[in-house]
């Protein structure tokens, strides 16, 4: 134990290290705590020697988080693990003490994965032990991930936030990076990623605005790719579901409707004049002369040329 003691004094406080010395003259737990260091990996039945000492976990799971900044890869993993092992056995306790202790422990690791940009870790460790009081923490990861949207790295903002527990405001922020996001592709003419960004934001939304403007937006995505039927259900819907919106919402129909009737006129003229007679209709119907004139005479153009071909 002496041995172990000297090796674990760079990371401990003098209090642990009284703690430690003066447990080592019970046998089982000194022996106990040094296997666990042996081999990380086949540490939870040692763990369990150590069931009716707190403390000793506890030494146990402060000395693995202080010494798991020197490991990587699987090694880090193991170590890293045998912390959550260790605070997980005594976070349910009623020593107010050994509380404070725990809530000084996990805030230690939380503040330094944030410090080594670790954010994914971070906030993991701060979904799990919430309930200790972590709300400033919270707080500032959902502020962090905020920050890496806005600098384009969408992905990685929304790795952090996968990594909390579900909540009102992680849902509502993931829903609206995943809106900004489709955006961002939208206008670098990436329609296709730009549209699996859209659907995932009004999956995700629960605010009938936020669903419209997405919605919207991806209307013009499926446009740009020449699924219109698509597009032309999904404004359907939005007038289904936002009446006060019916004429906006019917204008950007009559226009998706002349564009498609545009589109289509050479492989099959019927449906473009049938497409361009709809957004005629939907034209009059919210007062725009200048969306039914154009309709108009596209339709015209199209029934010339039908006329030309069949005489």
């Amino acid at each position: 134990m002496d041995e172990f003691l000297k090796d674990a004094e760079p990371f401990l406080d003098y209090s642990d290290l009284k703690i430690l010395k003066a447990m080592s003259s019970d046998e089982t737990v000194s022996k106990s705590i040094i296997k666990i260091f042996e081999d990380p990996e086949y540490a939870g039945k040692y763990l369990l020697m150590l069931k009716e000492r707190p403390k000793a976990i506890f030494i146990v799971a402060k000395l693995s988080e202080r010494i798991s900044k020197f490991f990587e890869d699987k090694e880090a993993e193991l170590i890293h693990n045998l912390f959550l092992k260790a605070i997980r056995m005594i976070k349910d306790t009623t020593d107010t003490t050994l509380k404070q202790s725990l809530f000084m422990l996990i805030k230690e690791a939380i503040d330094r994965r944030m410090k080594e940009g670790d954010y994914e870790g971070s906030a993991s460790l701060i979904s799990e032990f919430y309930n200790f009081g972590f709300k400033n923490e919270f707080k500032k990861i959902l502020f962090i991930a905020s920050e890496l949207a806005e600098k384009g790295d969408f992905e990685r903002a929304l790795k952090i936030l996968n990594s909390l527990f579900p909540s009102e405001i992680v849902n509502e922020l993931k829903t609206q990076l995943h809106f900004e996001w489709g955006k961002k592709l939208f206008s670098l003419k990436n329609y296709s990623s730009a549209e699996v960004q859209l659907r995932e934001a009004i999956k995700l939304s629960k605010n009938d605005e936020t669903t419209a403007d997405a919605k919207v937006l991806l209307t013009e995505v499926l446009e740009r790719q020449r699924k219109y039927e698509q597009a032309y259900r999904e404004l359907r819907d939005i007038i289904a579901r936002n009446p006060v919106e019916e004429i906006k919402i019917s204008r950007k129909m009559a226009k998706l409707l002349i564009n498609w009737g545009e589109d289509i006129k050479s492989e099959d003229p019927d449906q473009a004049i049938d497409k361009l007679n709809e957004a005629y209709q939907i034209s009059l119907r919210v007062g725009d002369s200048e969306l039914g004139n154009l309709a108009f005479k596209k339709a015209k153009i199209i029934l010339n040329s039908k006329k030309e071909v069949s005489g």
